[in-house]
């Protein structure tokens, strides 16, 4: 559900730009699709996508719109935001998250809850990265150094759960790579985001930005990094010629 809840983010990120250019589909036909997505989104409980949702979606409407458009646009996301919260199972998954972030106890945790599980993760890649803080701990060794984290009872164990990144594509990368694997990381992906950022407009531009984004922004709270789907879509949005640099033609001597 979460990355089902992340790919509705991307299309409905995806029809704002179709919205306001109309290039694959009519104004009305892009609101009846995001009527049916965002009843999509709440009933996939994913709140990874929601919360990217309501940081997004603003986001890419003050980047695309100008004038009144921009103001109701916001007001209509605000609007669907707040609606969230009076369906029930959406306010009852918010309220579990905010009362296990907020009662969370590193020496009592409760293992079987979602943040309870993430930030066991993230600290545990903390300390790997300062144990190993050049090199990491080499990629395919985060479960063994958690694990053994979890023996000699520095974090608490997780039986249900396997631990095979940090639940943050940043402190992931750092405890397995290290200085020199986080800093080439964040270098790619400032360099694509610059990238893409240029020419926005153009479509190919937009939708490979907006991936982009949720990758940023989500890798915050989960393993982006990890996985085959997510690392062959970034390298495909890194091959996509979205900006060229034309040099012009040398002139005949």
């Amino acid at each position: 559900h979460i990355f089902i809840s992340l790919a509705i983010v991307h299309v409905f990120l995806w029809m704002l730009w179709d919205f306001k250019f109309s290039w694959n589909f009519k104004p009305w036909l892009n609101i009846l699709i995001a009527i049916i997505l965002f009843a999509q989104l709440i009933l996939a409980q994913g709140r990874s996508g929601q919360v990217l949702f309501i940081l997004l979606i603003p986001a890419a409407i003050w980047i695309l719109y100008e004038g009144r458009w921009r103001y109701w646009l916001s007001l209509g996301v605000l609007a669907c935001a707040m609606g969230m919260l009076f369906i029930p199972s959406v306010y009852a998954m918010f309220s579990l998250g905010v009362h296990q972030l907020i009662h969370f106890n590193i020496h009592a945790a409760d293992t079987n809850s979602s943040w309870g599980l993430r930030i066991i993760a993230m600290v545990g890649g903390v300390w790997m990265f300062f144990a190993h803080p050049l090199f990491g701990v080499g990629t395919g060794d985060f479960l063994p150094g958690i694990t053994a984290m979890q023996n000699a009872h520095l974090l608490p164990k997780t039986p249900l759960f396997i631990m095979n990144t940090a639940a943050n594509s940043y402190i992931s990368e750092a405890a397995v790579l290290g200085i020199i694997g986080i800093g080439a990381f964040l270098w790619f992906l400032w360099s694509l985001a610059k990238e893409a950022w240029q020419d926005r407009l153009m479509p190919q531009n937009w939708f490979a930005l907006m991936y982009i984004a949720i990758y940023i922004v989500g890798g915050m709270y989960n393993s982006l990094n990890w996985g085959y789907a997510d690392s062959i879509t970034i390298a495909l949005m890194a091959g996509l010629p979205l900006h060229q640099r034309l040099s012009s033609p040398k002139k005949a001597c």
